[in-house]
């Protein structure tokens, strides 16, 4: 009888976790959903056709790296992210307000966000969380302990810095822009904060260790090369080259400007048109490098 009642369970144990993975996918489905309605109003609200899709990140300094010297990081301002510039279009006017007050002085100066709005960027928004993502809570311990978001700004699929996508920084891309098609260009796209299990490695044959992102913008560093004042790899990503594929890539550093997902066989996406979209990760790779290139005007690829 105990064989019985643990063959019955062996059998029922995969069915009722497909069912949560699949009401988890739904979830994180519907928060992208509201993400790109998000996005579009933003568009509109700044003058419909003539409007523009947010930056990644808002950056008054973008060129400070360290062939220039030590400018103090806290000069680049204000470096809120996209996710920031949407919360009133996401139920969370309230706390954009709170922001915005705390990244501007007393003399109505703006200031980055990163000492006055430490507390506000610990927030936890369910919108900005993939249930699936289940590894670090509802605050990213990857990136400072702010709050975590698992969805990441599309701004190309060169090389970090890149401006082929529709979100990077400082960038006022109007759906006119994307020549390519709105429903044939991703705007956002998924990124985990798992470590991969096993020892082979999908990472340049490493394992990869996702860092997801934060929801707030990007946090300061000291200049450097690759991250010019602010860590852009906190709210953008990039795909589509060899390095950053889905799921994986060949190189050893992909996890951290590549997108990922807990949903197995791919991640969801947002389009520029709103629409929400399931690729996989045997993607065509021309195919995906394309789809996140907003203006090449080459021909799609199933997907």
């Amino acid at each position: 009888m105990i064989a019985i009642i643990a063959v019955l369970i062996g059998l029922l144990l995969p069915a009722v976790q497909s069912a949560r993975e699949a009401a988890r996918r739904s979830s994180c489905q519907n928060n992208l959903k509201q993400i790109g309605l998000g996005l579009l109003t933003h568009l509109d609200v700044r003058g419909g056709s003539q409007g523009w899709f947010p930056p990644s990140i808002e950056d008054n300094q973008p060129a400070y790296s360290a062939s220039i010297g030590s400018a103090a990081a806290a000069d680049n301002i204000t470096g809120l992210g996209w996710a920031s510039h949407i919360l009133p279009y996401v139920e969370q006017a309230d706390l954009y307000d709170r922001l915005i007050a705390a990244t501007t002085d007393a003399n109505g100066a703006r200031q980055n966000w990163q000492s006055p709005a430490d507390a506000i960027a610990r927030t936890p928004i369910a919108a900005f969380i993939c249930p699936s993502d289940g590894t670090t809570g509802p605050l990213n311990t990857k990136r400072g302990n702010y709050g975590k978001s698992n969805y990441l700004a599309n701004s190309g699929n060169g090389a970090a810095r890149d401006s082929r996508g529709v979100m990077f920084i400082n960038s006022k891309i109007k759906s006119n822009d994307v020549e390519d098609g709105l429903s044939k260009t991703v705007l956002v796209a998924e990124r985990s904060t798992r470590r991969e299990s096993g020892s082979v490695g999908r990472c340049g044959g490493v394992v990869c260790d996702w860092s997801g992102g934060i929801w707030i913008g990007g946090r300061l560093t000291a200049p450097a090369a690759w991250h010019p004042g602010v860590v852009t790899g906190d709210i953008e990503s990039y795909g589509g080259n060899p390095n950053t594929m889905i799921n994986g890539g060949a190189a050893t550093w992909g996890a951290g400007w590549g997108n990922s997902s807990d949903h197995p066989g791919g991640m969801l996406t947002t389009f520029c048109d709103g629409s929400v979209i399931f690729l996989t990760d045997a993607i065509d790779q021309v195919t995906y490098l394309n789809l996140r290139w907003r203006n090449d005007r080459q021909p799609l690829g199933t997907f």
